[in-house]
C-alpha cells in the first residue's frame, strides 16, 4: 500500500511534470515560431541587398571559392541565384544548386530540390529583367532550431529533478505533524482516554484531531456507562437473588405448609422481578449499541403500534391518521414501556397526540397522574433511577429503554409537567406523516 507521502509526492510529481511539460512545450513551439520568423527575414534582407547592388549594365557573378577547411552544419546557410527574365542563370553563389530555387514569382515559396527542401524569397528587379533568388535549406534551419531546443530541456531537465527533490522534502517537512502525532498515538496507553493536543505546526490537523477527540469522548462515555451500568446490575439484582436464597431456606426449614406456600409464592415473586430486570438490562444493552439503520425502519400506522391497550379505557388516540418512520420491534418496546408508565401513575385519562412544535412532529404522551417534581423530571431517564412514589417491583429501566431507543432513531426525549396534571413526555425527531398542527 503506497504511502501518504508517497501518494502526495506522485501527485505532486505528476502535475508539475505536466505544467513543466507543458512549458518546455510551449517555449519549444516560440522558439520555433521565432527563429523562422528571423530566418525568413533575413532572406528578404539578403534578397532586397543583392539587387540593390546590381548595375542594370552589367552582372558581375557572386561567389566567394574560398571556405572553411572543415566542413560545417552552417557552411552553406544561404544559397543566392541570379535569373534573367528568359530563364537563364545569370550567377549563383557558391554551392548553390544549378536547379532553379524557385517559380517565377515574387515572394516566399518552398521547393524540394534532389531531396533537399528549401525555402526561398525572389526579388524581381524590372529595370535590369532579372530575378534574384536567395533560399536557405530547411535541414539546416530544422538543424538550428534542434540546437536551441536541446540546450533548453538539459537545463530543464536538471530543474524538474532538482524540483523532484524539492517536493519529496516539502511533503516530508509536511507530513511531520502527523509522524509526531502517530507517535504520541503509539506510545499511548489504552486506558488514557484523554483529549489529544494538535502537534504544533500542524494547524491543518485540526479538524482531524476535533473528531478523534469526538469519538475518544464517546468511548469514554461508553466506558463510563458500562462500568455504571455493570454497578447498578449487581446491585438491582443482589436484591431479588438474596430474596429468593432467603425464601428458599425458609421453603425448606419449615414443617407448616402455610409458610412454605408463602416463600414458594415470594420465590415466585422475586423469580418473575428478576426475569423482568434482566430483560430489560438486556433490551437496554442492545439499544446502546445497536444503532438503527435507514433499511430497517418501516412505516407504520401510529394507531396500530397501541393494539395491545385496546382495553384501556382511560387511552385516547388520535383520531387523524398518522404513520411513523421507525424500527417497529424496537418502537414497540418505546410505546409498550411508555404506556405502562402511563397506567401506572394515570388516574382517568392517557392522551396519545401529534403535535407541530418549530415546523417538525412531535409525539406526545402524557397522563393525570399526581405528576413529578422539578427535581426528579431532571433524572427521568436515568437507568435504575425511581421516584420516591414508585410501586414496588420495578427496575428503574422503563424510561431508560426509550431515551436510548429514540436515540438510535435519531431523535430525543424531553420529559415536562402535563396540563392534565401527571407527566409529559414527547418523543422529538421522528419522522412522521400526517403531522397536525398544537
Amino acid at each position: 500500500m503506497m504511502s501518504l507521502r508517497m501518494r502526495l509526492f506522485a501527485i505532486l510529481a505528476l502535475v508539475t511534470a505536466l505544467v513543466w511539460g507543458g512549458s518546455v512545450v510551449w517555449v519549444e513551439l516560440q522558439t520555433r515560431n521565432e527563429v523562422q520568423r528571423v530566418l525568413d527575414s533575413r532572406l528578404m534582407e539578403s534578397a532586397r541587398m543583392v539587387s540593390s547592388l546590381m548595375r542594370p549594365d552589367g552582372v558581375s557573378p557572386i561567389g566567394n571559392d574560398a571556405g572553411p577547411k572543415q566542413p560545417s552544419p552552417y557552411d552553406r546557410q544561404l544559397s543566392c541565384q541570379i535569373w534573367s527574365v528568359e530563364g537563364e542563370l545569370i550567377a549563383r553563389s557558391q554551392n548553390a544548386p544549378v536547379e532553379k530555387l524557385a517559380p517565377d514569382q515574387d515572394g516566399f515559396s518552398e521547393r524540394t530540390i534532389r531531396g533537399e527542401n528549401w525555402r526561398v524569397y525572389t526579388v524581381h528587379v524590372a529595370d535590369g529583367g532579372y530575378r534574384v533568388m536567395v533560399g536557405d535549406s530547411l535541414a539546416i534551419r530544422e538543424h538550428l532550431v534542434g540546437s536551441v531546443v536541446k540546450g533548453l530541456l538539459g537545463p530543464a531537465v536538471l530543474g524538474f529533478l532538482a524540483l523532484g527533490a524539492l517536493i519529496w522534502w516539502s511533503v516530508g517537512a509536511g507530513l511531520k505533524p502527523i509522524r509526531q502525532m502517530t507517535r504520541m498515538l503509539a506510545i499511548r496507553s489504552a486506558e488514557d482516554l484523554t483529549p489529544v493536543n494538535v502537534a504544533s505546526g500542524g494547524p491543518d490537523l485540526q479538524p482531524f484531531v476535533v473528531a478523534l477527540n469526538d469519538l475518544i469522548s464517546r468511548v469514554r462515555g461508553a466506558k463510563n456507562r458500562q462500568a455504571e451500568f455493570t454497578a447498578a446490575a449487581a446491585h438491582e439484582l443482589r436484591t431479588p437473588l438474596a430474596g429468593l436464597r432467603i425464601q428458599a431456606q425458609i421453603a425448606a426449614s419449615t414443617a407448616d405448609a402455610a409458610i412454605r406456600t408463602r416463600a414458594l409464592e415470594q420465590i415466585q415473586t422475586s423469580v418473575d422481578r428478576t426475569a423482568r430486570l434482566v430483560t430489560g438490562l438486556l433490551t437496554l444493552a442492545r439499544e446502546d449499541e445497536t444503532p438503527i439503520n435507514a433499511d430497517e425502519r418501516r412505516w407504520i400506522d401510529l394507531v396500530s403500534l397501541f393494539h395491545q391497550a385496546s382495553d384501556e379505557p382511560r387511552l385516547r388516540l388520535p383520531t387523524d391518521a398518522f404513520r411513523v418512520h421507525v424500527h417497529p420491534d424496537r418502537f414497540e418496546t418505546v410505546i409498550a414501556n411508555l404506556l405502562a408508565n402511563a397506567r401506572t401513575f394515570a388516574r382517568n385519562a392517557i392522551h396519545v397526540s401529534v403535535i407541530e412544535l418549530e415546523a417538525k412532529p412531535v409525539l406526545v404522551i402524557e397522563d393525570d397522574g399526581p405528576g413529578v417534581g422539578p427535581h426528579d423530571i431532571a433524572r427521568l431517564g436515568g437507568r435504575f433511577y425511581r421516584t420516591a412514589d414508585s410501586p414496588p417491583g420495578g427496575s428503574g429501566l422503563g424510561l431508560s429503554i426509550v431515551v436510548s431507543t429514540i436515540q438510535a432513531h435519531g431523535g430525543s426525549v424531553r420529559f415536562s409537567p402535563s396540563h392534565l396534571g401527571g407527566l409529559r413526555v414527547e418523543l422529538h425527531g421522528l419522522e412522521i406523516k400526517g403531522c397536525a398542527k398544537s
